[in-house]
């Protein structure tokens, strides 16, 4: 019987290298995963792993569930890296982790291969004892498509979607994002989706060069950032203050678990149930100015300012985040 594999394909050469040697030892069935980055051809993706030798590529749009199932309970427990950077690959590698075995399951593959390192095969040995893990090694690529989602992305040198603070001196934009019971619901007024406020505010706070940090490579989550600052302003104003006290205990701690790895541990989802509960008194409008790689959130409603983001087309080659135009789910 033919050994049928999945494997984690972000494309690239490296990704490209390992299908076809994988494809000369057994059936290969490619799953590339969509987290809302915007900066990947779906389709020459499709194209390229046929050429490598896919038996089957399945490309699965998780935009929606990584926005409102990931990142909005991380915007909630206000989740920072040492209480300064959004999380990035550690939030979407439990998603990928689950589309994979999901395909492995039903494709009745015997193996899942990848090039996430421990914490990914950790996860899936968590989800799936019996599947064999195959850990690759890929050289000069970024950590498949966890490295790149629409709350953030990281790489090993330079940034692409955040531009130098100084680029845009004198030119700030104000912001008003409103919240209903801790989910961001409008910007300026706006009803927007969770997914679409991350977009919007990434795009607007990433030309003042908001949310870029380096943090064992270099790092830029312009919509997180503004996200959390604003949420954060907002619980300190709505929630009673033993409550706001006890939750910053329960933030760090959520933090930790998602950053070790450790989603699918027994105590994260009742650290979740908590915070879900806090957020009921968390709703209201939040004005901040988004200038020289800062959000300050404004105490006082001031002059609208010029919104430079709406319609500023950056000459850098940066990308914002979350606009890929995206085909069917899966082919063959």
């Amino acid at each position: 019987m033919t050994r049928r594999v999945v494997l984690a394909y972000p494309g690239g050469h490296g990704s490209s290298a390992v299908l076809n040697l994988l494809a000369g030892q057994g059936e290969v069935i490619a799953v590339a995963a969509d987290f809302g980055a915007g900066d990947v051809d779906l389709c020459a993706l499709r194209r390229q792993a046929t050429a490598d030798g896919a038996a089957e590529i399945v490309v699965v749009d998780v935009r929606e569930e990584f926005a409102n199932g990931y990142c909005l309970p991380a915007l909630q427990a206000n989740a920072l890296i040492l209480d300064r950077h959004p999380l990035v690959e550690a939030l979407a590698r439990p998603l990928l982790a689950s589309q994979l075995v999901a395909t492995a399951k039903d494709r009745n593959a015997s193996a899942v291969a990848h090039s996430g390192g421990d914490a990914l095969s950790s996860m899936i040995a968590t989800l799936a004892p019996d599947l064999e893990i195959v850990e690759l090694s890929v050289q000069g690529e970024q950590e498949l498509s966890t490295s790149r989602t629409l709350w953030g992305r990281a790489a090993t040198s330079g940034y692409r979607c955040t531009e130098d603070a100084v680029v845009n001196l004198g030119m700030p934009d104000e912001v008003v994002v409103t919240f209903e019971q801790g989910v961001p619901v409008a910007v300026d007024g706006e009803t927007v989706s969770v997914a679409e406020a991350v977009q919007r505010l990434g795009h607007r706070a990433g030309v003042h060069g908001v949310g870029r940090f380096e943090l064992a490579g270099s790092h830029d989550a312009p919509g997180a950032a503004v996200l959390v600052a604003a949420h954060q302003e907002l619980e300190s104003v709505t929630l009673d203050r033993d409550l706001a006290r006890f939750k910053r205990g329960v933030d760090r701690r959520w933090a930790e678990l998602v950053h070790d790895g450790l989603w699918f541990s027994p105590l994260r989802e009742p650290l979740d149930a908590f915070v879900r509960r806090a957020q009921e008194s968390v709703s209201g409008e939040v004005r901040l100015v988004l200038h020289a790689g800062s959000a300050t959130v404004a105490g006082l409603p001031g002059r609208r300012l010029r919104p430079v983001g709406r319609r500023y087309r950056p000459a850098t080659g940066q990308t914002p985040l979350g606009s890929t135009q995206h085909p069917s789910t899966q082919a063959s």
